[in-house]
């Protein structure tokens, strides 16, 4: 979005779609936005739309990442963590992506990780 902003505000004052997206690449490195999508944002912006918004876009819409699935699934997860995915989603008659989703970007879970630390013994006759 923040992006967007600015190639609104480059296409305004008049720059080239070169000159914007250099401008793009100084402030945000790597980060920045494609040459590609920066002269499709400057046609929309010179075709007179002014939202930077998406387009609304055909298909279906997600049914599973619901309000009430995101509860269930973070109930779900506080009575065993250790439920895989897959039991998770059969549980609540969901797709395994659904769940993954739900768990890594509504509820913001990762898994840890647990590093098993060998100890050595020494022997006393040593």
């Amino acid at each position: 979005m923040e992006q967007r902003v600015s190639i609104k505000f480059c296409s305004k004052l008049g720059k080239t779609v070169t000159e914007a997206h250099e401008m793009l690449v100084k402030v945000y490195g790597v980060d920045a936005v494609s040459k590609k999508c920066v002269f499709e944002w400057f046609k929309r912006f010179g075709d007179g739309k002014e939202d930077i918004e998406d387009e609304p876009r055909s298909g279906r819409p997600p049914t599973s990442t619901t309000l009430d699935n995101i509860e269930r699934v973070r109930r779900i997860l506080a009575d065993d963590r250790r439920l895989s995915l897959r039991m998770i989603a059969e549980e609540l008659k969901i797709s395994l992506d659904s769940v993954s989703n739900i768990i890594h970007e509504h509820l913001q879970k990762r898994k840890k990780k647990f590093y098993a630390f060998l100890t050595l013994r020494r022997s006393s006759n040593v």
